[in-house]
C-alpha cells in the first residue's frame, strides 16, 4: 500500500462514524455574484476570455491544441486513458503515450487530461481525484491542457461550489502556475505547469 492511499484510508476511517458531512454555510447567491457578470450571456465565451486573462490558452478543438503543442516544441504527450478516442488527433502531430509513471516524468513534457469542470467567471479549471486519477500527470509536465466536458461549465464560482463532488481532493487551476518574489517579479511554472490550456469535449 502506498503512503498516499494509507493517508486517505485513515481519513475515511476517521470520518465513517459521522452520520453526514458538514454542510456548506448558507449564503446569498446574489451577494456572491459580481455585478459585472450580469452582462455576460455566453458562458463559453466568458470562460475563454477569463482563461486568457489569467494567462491560459483556449483551443476551439483538440486539433488546434495538437498543432499548438507541436509548434511549442512538445516532444512527448501523455493522453489520459479517458480521452483515448482523441489519440488519432494528437498522434498526427506528436508522439503520444497513455502511460504515466515516475520513470517518464523527465520525458513527458505535455499532458492532456480530463477535467471535472470549469468556471466561466474566473477562467478556472476544476480537477478531482475521481475524474483525473493521475494528478501527477496534470501537475508535473510543463504544458497541461484540460479537456472539459461541455455540460460541466459552471457560470459562477458559487455554482461550482454548490456542485463540488464528494471527492477527497478537488483542485482549482486558474491559469499557469505562478509566484512572485518580494521585488514583484512574476515567475511561471515554479510549482506546476508553465503553460495551461483547455478545450471542450
Amino acid at each position: 500500500m502506498n503512503s498516499r492511499k494509507a493517508i486517505f484510508d485513515g481519513i475515511r476511517a476517521a470520518l465513517s462514524p459521522l452520520q453526514e458531512r458538514t454542510s456548506y454555510p448558507d449564503y446569498s447567491a446574489v451577494i456572491a455574484e459580481p455585478q459585472w457578470l450580469a452582462g455576460e450571456a455566453d458562458p463559453k465565451a466568458l470562460f475563454e476570455k477569463r482563461l486568457m486573462t489569467v494567462g491560459g490558452r483556449y483551443f476551439a478543438a483538440a486539433a488546434a491544441c495538437a498543432r499548438w503543442l507541436k509548434a511549442d516544441g512538445a516532444t512527448l504527450l501523455y493522453l489520459a486513458p479517458e480521452l483515448a478516442h482523441l489519440e488519432p488527433v494528437f498522434a498526427a502531430d506528436l508522439p503520444v503515450t497513455r502511460e504515466y509513471s515516475r520513470g517518464l516524468v523527465d520525458q513527458i513534457d505535455a499532458a492532456v487530461t480530463l477535467a471535472s469542470g470549469a468556471i466561466a467567471e474566473s477562467g478556472t479549471i476544476v480537477l478531482s481525484d475521481a475524474e483525473t486519477p493521475n494528478r501527477l500527470a496534470a501537475l508535473a509536465p510543463w504544458r497541461h491542457v484540460a479537456a472539459i466536458p461541455s455540460d460541466k461549465l459552471f457560470r459562477t464560482i458559487s455554482d461550482a461550489i454548490a456542485a463540488l463532488p464528494a471527492d477527497p481532493n478537488v483542485i482549482w487551476i486558474t491559469g499557469p502556475s505562478k509566484t512572485a518574489d518580494v521585488e514583484g517579479i512574476l515567475i511561471q511554472g515554479v510549482h506546476g505547469p508553465g503553460q495551461q490550456g483547455a478545450f471542450f469535449v
